[in-house]
This record gives C-alpha cells, sequence and structure tokens, in this order.
C-alpha cells in the first residue's frame, strides 16, 4: 500500500468549506445542485461531467471512493481496489460510502469505483498511487486539496460571489469548524445575501446543519 500525503483534517475542512460555498448560491445555480451534499458523516460530489466520489468523514476513519465513468473497468470490482482495507473500516465502507456509487452493471445493482483511498484521521493509505487516484476520479477534489486561499478563489472564479456572499461563507465556515454539529442560524441581514431558489439554499444548509 501507498500512503496518501493528506492531511484528513484539512481535507475535511476543504470539503465543508465547498459545501457551504455551494450551499450559499446553489439558489442561483439550481441546476448544479446535485453537485455537493452532506447525508451525516458522508460528503458526495457530481461534477456533472460523469465523475462523483464520496467520503466518508466517520468519526474512527475516512474513507474516499470515486467513480469517472470514463475509467470504469468491468473486468475489476469494487474490492479490486480496496482489499487491502482493514476489515472494521471496510465494514463502515459496505454501509456508507460505498453505497453512494452504486451502478447497474448488467442488471445487477454493485458499488462502481475506479479509486480509492482510506485510513485513519491521522493517516491515509491506498492500493493506488497518488498519480493514479487523481486519474481516475480524484481530481473531483482539486479545489478541496487547496489552501484556504486558493480556493476560495478557484469556488469564487466557479460561482461568482460578491463581497457579502464571501463575507458569509468566510464566517460560516468558521463557524461551522468551532461548532461541529451544533445548529447554526442565519440572522435576517446574513439571509439577504441568498438569492434566486432560496430553498435551494435552505436544503443544503439544512444538510450542513445550517438554519435559516
Amino acid at each position: 500500500m501507498e500512503k496518501i500525503k493528506i492531511n484528513p483534517k484539512e481535507l475535511y475542512q476543504g470539503c465543508m468549506f465547498a459545501a457551504i460555498i455551494h450551499a450559499v448560491l446553489v439558489g442561483e445555480y439550481p441546476e448544479l445542485s446535485h453537485e455537493h451534499s452532506w447525508d451525516g458523516f458522508n460528503y458526495s460530489m457530481n461534477n456533472s461531467q460523469g465523475c462523483r466520489a464520496t467520503i466518508t468523514f466517520h468519526p474512527q476513519c475516512v474513507i474516499a471512493v470515486f467513480q469517472d465513468s470514463q475509467k470504469i473497468n468491468l473486468s475489476k470490482n469494487v474490492y479490486d481496489y480496496i482489499n487491502n482495507m482493514p476489515k472494521d473500516i471496510l465494514k463502515i465502507a459496505e454501509e456508507e460510502a460505498l453505497l453512494y456509487v452504486l451502478d447497474n452493471i448488467n442488471g445487477e445493482t454493485k458499488p462502481v469505483i475506479t479509486a480509492a483511498f482510506w485510513g485513519t484521521w491521522d493517516e491515509l493509505c491506498s492500493n493506488q498511487s497518488w498519480d493514479d487516484i487523481m486519474e481516475n476520479g480524484g481530481y473531483i477534489i482539486n479545489n478541496q486539496l487547496l489552501s484556504h486561499k486558493d480556493s476560495l478563489i478557484q469556488w469564487d472564479d466557479y460561482y461568482g460571489l460578491n463581497d457579502g456572499q464571501m463575507n458569509l461563507v468566510e464566517s460560516l465556515f468558521e463557524r461551522k469548524i468551532i461548532k461541529g454539529e451544533t445548529e447554526i442560524h442565519l440572522n435576517a441581514e446574513e439571509i439577504r445575501n441568498l438569492h434566486g431558489e432560496i430553498e435551494e439554499c435552505e436544503e443544503s444548509l439544512r444538510e450542513l446543519n445550517i438554519l435559516l
């Protein structure tokens, strides 16, 4: 196995930041509502171009699975990618992350992946090299792996944030990292920074335990 040189805590923060920006801006881009979502401790992405991924931020471990539709190898099954995964982590993967990458293959519904990594909150590893992971779906988390400043630049380029939205996402991110799963409530001034189909924002924010 190869060690993956990613800090799991920084990865979590990068994913949380991406999801908060998405939740604040999705009202203006409802057609992108499927691109980021949180379900418990599972964070899922879909780039609308055939690549999707889920990262399970379980209290005991971190599991990332990627599915790039252009790189699927039907001669392999999911366990070819994760055969060195410890049994306790494998059980969590089967109950969580792998349920988000199901596909119908020849009439059988099963998880289909093209890359994966896993480990504890201290260290991550994989059967694949980092370059192989990135080439087979890992690129979908490029922005989440950047420094906070560079990540904001990239997401701003993607969504186009005004100053009020920029301040809101930074404030929500700081509060979310500090408060964890504790509910966060937006005040009236903050809500005024949500535009378009506000119900889309409300739904995505609720997934993060951020309430209007």
